[in-house]
């Protein structure tokens, strides 16, 4: 888990969210492992490598294809890398080496390719062999393969962030 760089003072980013508001919504931390962090409240429970659709308001709820849907401004995604209750307010990491992402099914170490869209209620990432979603997720490369024992428990994979981003069309 990273350690946070910035000149912020109180920041945890190995916490698992609170109750009391810490930081203004919206707030970017900066972490080691080449990390940036933003400072959300939850608005659904977020699960450890839940992939995360951050609001204008600083409200964060699990990320879904359907979300994708007319959206010309773009959406700011972030990663829960650990358990964030609902109402609860915490850190999510924007960028980063060794991050916790989850996916929808079985993928190879480096196929950050072929990543292409999310569950439909889930906040995971869905390999291209689930069926064209009409994007492509980039900026995601991950770093350890996802077998099927680790799906059913739920076990997210380890991944480098670099400006992670859906391109419609691909």
């Amino acid at each position: 888990m990273a350690t946070q760089t910035s000149s912020l003072i109180g920041v945890d980013l190995t916490g698992t969210g609170g109750t009391t508001q810490l930081f203004a919504l919206g707030t970017v931390a900066t972490g080691d492992s080449a990390s940036l962090w933003q400072y959300i409240q939850a608005t659904s429970t977020l699960v450890t490598g839940t992939v995360v659709n951050i609001g204008a308001a600083g409200t964060g709820k699990v990320m879904m294809t359907a979300m994708l849907t007319g959206i010309a401004t773009g959406v700011q995604l972030g990663f829960a890398q650990t358990l964030v209750n609902q109402g609860e307010f915490a850190w999510v990491a924007l960028m980063g080496k060794s991050m916790y992402v989850l996916t929808s099914g079985s993928l190879t170490a480096t196929t950050n390719d072929t990543l292409v869209g999310f569950g439909p209620n889930s906040g995971r990432l869905v390999p291209s062999t689930a069926g064209t979603l009409g994007s492509t997720a980039l900026g995601i490369y991950l770093l350890s393969s996802v077998g099927t024992a680790d799906l059913a428990a739920g076990v997210p994979t380890i991944a480098t962030l670099v400006w992670p981003r859906m391109s419609q069309g691909q």
